[in-house]
C-alpha cells in the first residue's frame, strides 16, 4: 500500500468523523518530504508552531478546542471539510517524519463562555490536553456573532430569535431599508459591548490550559477574522464590526506573552475570501488558508 494512498484515506477517513463530540485520529507520518520552496511568509505578527524535536517519535498528540471553524464544519452535509489542524499536523510531519494523534473537541456554535463551562470541565478533555504536545485554539467569532444577533434583536424591538448572524442581517437590512438610522443605532450597540466579559472568559480559559498542560507544550491560538465581510450590510456597520473584531484580537494578542501561546493571524490573512455559501465558514481552500498561517508559510 504506497504512503500517497494511506495519507488520503487517512484525511477521508478523519473528515467523516467530525459529526462526533471528540474525534481521534491516529496518523503516520509520510517518508517521502516536500521540497523547500524557500523561507515562509508570515501574515502580520503571526508566529508558527514548530515541529523541531519530533523527528523519529511514534506518540505525538494534539487536541483542538473550538468552534466550527477549528471542527471543519460543511454546510453542505456531502461534502466534507478537513480541518485546519489536520492539515498543519500533516504539513509538518512531512518535514519531521513523526507520527502523531489528534483529539479533536471542537464544537459547532461555541463561544468563549461555552468553552469554559461545556468543554474544560470535561474529564475527558482535561485528560487530552494534559498529555498533548500540541493544542490549536479556535475560540471568539460566536461572541461576536452572538452579541450581532442580540444587537439585531434589541433595536429591531422584536422577539424574533434569529438562527444565525445572516438572519440578523437580512431582517436588519430591510428594517434600514426604510430607517437607516438603525444602521447606526447597531453600531453603536457594539462600541458599547462588554469587551471586559470575553477578556474574563479568555484569561479563564488560558488559566485552566496552562494548568492542564505539560512542560514544553506548544499552545497555538488563532485569532478572530471578519465573519461578516461577505454578507451584505451597510459599510458603516461593518466599519463598527472590524472596530469591534480588532478589540477582540487585541484581548487575544496581548495575553500570548502571559501564557506563552502563539498568535495565528487570520484578520490578515485571505480566510474571508475563501467561505462556504453561508458567507462565514471557511471552505476548503479557507482551512487551507489557516493551515498555512500557523505553519507559517
Amino acid at each position: 500500500m504506497s504512503g500517497r494512498w494511506m495519507r488520503t484515506a487517512a484525511a477521508f477517513l478523519l473528515t467523516c468523523a467530525l459529526g462526533a463530540a471528540a474525534v481521534t485520529t491516529y496518523v503516520t507520518a509520510p517518508d517521502e518530504q516536500k521540497e523547500d520552496t524557500g523561507p515562509a511568509r508570515e501574515a502580520g505578527n503571526t508566529e508558527h508552531v514548530t515541529a523541531a524535536g519530533f523527528a523519529g517519535r511514534e506518540d505525538v498528540y494534539v487536541t483542538v478546542l473550538g468552534d466550527s471553524i477549528a471542527k471543519g464544519y460543511s454546510v453542505d452535509e456531502n461534502v466534507a471539510i478537513e480541518p485546519y489542524s489536520s492539515l498543519a499536523m500533516r504539513r509538518m510531519a512531512e518535514g519531521e517524519t513523526f507520527q502523531y494523534e489528534i483529539a479533536d473537541y471542537a464544537k459547532n456554535g461555541l463561544d468563549s463562555a461555552g468553552m469554559n463551562t461545556k468543554i474544560l470541565t470535561e474529564d475527558d478533555v482535561c485528560g487530552s490536553v494534559s498529555r498533548s504536545d500540541i493544542i490549536f485554539i479556535t475560540v471568539g467569532s460566536n461572541d461576536l456573532l452572538n452579541e450581532c444577533k442580540s444587537s439585531v434583536q434589541e433595536i429591531l424591538d422584536t422577539d424574533m430569535k434569529f438562527r444565525s448572524a445572516d438572519e440578523a442581517m437580512e431582517a436588519l437590512k430591510e428594517a434600514t431599508a426604510e430607517n437607516p438610522l438603525l444602521a447606526l443605532k447597531i453600531i453603536e450597540a457594539l462600541e458599547q459591548w462588554d469587551y471586559q466579559t470575553f477578556e474574563a472568559n479568555w484569561v479563564e480559559m488560558m488559566d485552566t490550559v496552562c494548568a492542564l498542560k505539560k512542560d514544553g507544550a506548544q499552545i497555538v491560538v488563532t485569532n478572530i477574522y471578519n465573519p461578516l465581510a461577505n454578507l451584505d450590510i451597510p459599510s458603516t456597520m461593518e466599519n463598527g464590526v472590524e472596530n469591534v473584531i480588532r478589540s477582540m484580537n487585541r484581548v487575544i494578542e496581548q495575553y500570548g506573552e502571559t501564557y506563552g501561546y502563539q498568535t495565528a493571524d487570520l484578520f490578515h490573512s485571505d480566510v474571508c475570501r475563501h467561505v462556504q455559501p453561508d458567507g462565514l465558514h471557511p471552505d476548503q481552500t479557507g482551512q487551507q488558508i489557516i493551515a498555512d498561517v500557523i505553519c507559517g508559510e
